[in-house]
Order: structure tokens, then C-alpha cells, then sequence
């Protein structure tokens, strides 16, 4: 979310939109603090598969998008990244297996000579207070017949019905279409998604929007700005969601600002109890 005065707008970006879902304390850091956010091994894992595809639908061969996903990630690791529990010896092995995935299960399902890396930037058409929302962002791939796909890394299969349900991505995404290239509801989303393991294994999820799912997102956008323009997002905490696995030093980069400036790891885990005799 960033407020520009000089036009009166405030501009909001699905994935901030995410991490309010997830916890709103979190958001708010991503605004107060964004110097402390950075990626994690999976992320620039992602990020160079990410590069690789952007070079085959630039007209790259596709036999060699492994090498080229696996020189961009070398660069990347030489960036500061937090360590989860990928093991790190398996890394390479991964990204040419979900390199394969793409290139053998989903790049024969993308229709090309589409826009790769599309920015867009558009009025949600809601006004909170003196300030016109807008929506910002950039989408992966959108096809020359307006279906909108999305790459994804992932531990495991998505389930596809969950994000069907809940992919703020794809309702922001499609209504972007909408506004910007005079497309017409339903839109048609997916998610290209590869399994991160040695053995290539992808999946293709189906999505749909409507002209509800827009209105739903207008409405579910309203209060995250004006909690932001009446709370403040600086010496005045919001909301904080510590229920999910996600509430770790692992995902969150302020989690030493959070629960664990509360909490140790000592005191998070489970109690050692001796079985009787």
C-alpha cells in the first residue's frame, strides 16, 4: 500500500493484500519496516524458475531453461536470504526437475506471443475518505486470448478447490484485464505450479472470475484502508494472527519484533515429560 498525495490515490498490491489475510500486523511492518523484508531459499528458488520461464516465452530453447534458472539462481544467492529447512544439497537437483516440470507439463498448455512480466496500475473504482483506490502490480503471463497465468514453486500440489475459494491473486489480477484491455467477465486463471523435488511433477489449476468476485474484493479492500489512514501504521500495532505455521522466525522477517520479542523458542515448544515407570 503506498498514498500518493499528489493525486489523491491510494495504491494497493494483491500480495500486500495477502499478508493482511495472513496477519495484518505483518502488513503493517511491510509498510513501516520494508528494509528489514527479504527472500527466503524457497523464494529465489522461485524467483530463478521465475527468470527461466520469462526467457522461454522471450524465445529462449526450452532444453535450456534449467541452466538458465540455475545461473540466475548462483546470482541470487550471493543477496542476503533466510534459510528454511530446504536441504541445500538437493537445491539443484530441484530446480532442474521443476524446470522440467514446466517445459513438459504446462509450457504445451500456454498459448504464445503473449505479454510476459505485464504491469498494470487501475482504479478499483472505491473511494475511502478523499482517496480513490487503485490496484498495482505485475502479472506473469497473460495469453493473446486473455487467460492469465501465474508460476508457481510449491512443496506440494496446490488444492485447487481452496484456492478457487480464497486466490485474492486472481480476483485482483482478472479485474485488472477487465479495466485495462476491455476484456469481459468471466476470466479464466491459472496456476502453473511445480512440485520442488528432483522428479518433475506439475500441476495446471483451472480458476474462474466474476464481476462478484470484483465487487467482493472492493469490499474486502475498504477496511484495510481505513484501518491504515485511523490506526497509522507506525507506533500503533495492529491486528496479530500467530494461529498458523506461518507465525515463524523461518517466514516472517519482523517475527523478532513480534512474538519473538515475547516468546522464546524454549517457551514455544512442546513441555519434556518423563513416562512414568
Amino acid at each position: 500500500m503506498r498514498f500518493d498525495k499528489e493525486t489523491n490515490r491510494v495504491y494497493v498490491r494483491q500480495s500486500w493484500l495477502n499478508d493482511l489475510v495472513i496477519c495484518p500486523e505483518r502488513a503493517r511492518f511491510k509498510l513501516d519496516k520494508p528494509e528489514m523484508s527479504s527472500g527466503s531459499d524457497a523464494t529465489i528458488m522461485g524467483t530463478a524458475l521465475h527468470y527461466g520461464i520469462e526467457q522461454v516465452l522471450a524465445g529462449a530453447n526450452p532444453e535450456t531453461m534449467a541452466d538458465i534458472a540455475l545461473e540466475h539462481w548462483e546470482e541470487l544467492k550471493l543477496q542476503p536470504y533466510k534459510t528454511t529447512n530446504l536441504k541445500p544439497e538437493e537445491s539443484e537437483g530441484q530446480i532442474r526437475g521443476m524446470a522440467q516440470a514446466f517445459v513438459e507439463g504446462i509450457l504445451p498448455e500456454v498459448m504464445l506471443y503473449g505479454d510476459v512480466e505485464w504491469k498494470f496500475s487501475f482504479p478499483l473504482g472505491l473511494t475511502v475518505g478523499e482517496w480513490d483506490v487503485w490496484c498495482e502490480g505485475t502479472m506473469d503471463y497473460v495469453d493473446p486470448y486473455g487467460v492469465i497465468w501465474d508460476w508457481k514453486t510449491s512443496s506440494r500440489a496446490y488444492y485447487a478447490k481452496e484456492k478457487q475459494a480464497q486466490s485474492i491473486q486472481a480476483t485482483v489480477y482478472s479485474a485488472a484485464l477487465v479495466s485495462i484491455k476491455g476484456c469481459h467477465y468471466p476470466v479464466d486463471f491459472r496456476y502453473g505450479v511445480m512440485v520442488r523435488q528432483e522428479k518433475p511433477k506439475h500441476q495446471i489449476v483451472y480458476m474462474s472470475r466474476t464481476e462478484a468476485h470484483e465487487e467482493w474484493l472492493r469490499h474486502n479492500v475498504k477496511p484495510a484502508i481505513q484501518m491504515a489512514l485511523h490506526i497509522g501504521i507506525t507506533n500503533q500495532n495492529w491486528m496479530m494472527n500467530d494461529t498458523t505455521a506461518l507465525c515463524s522466525p523461518a517466514w516472517c522477517d519482523y517475527w523478532n519484533l513480534c512474538k519473538g520479542a515475547h516468546l522464546t523458542e524454549t517457551q514455544l515448544s512442546l513441555p519434556y515429560y518423563k513416562s512414568a515407570v
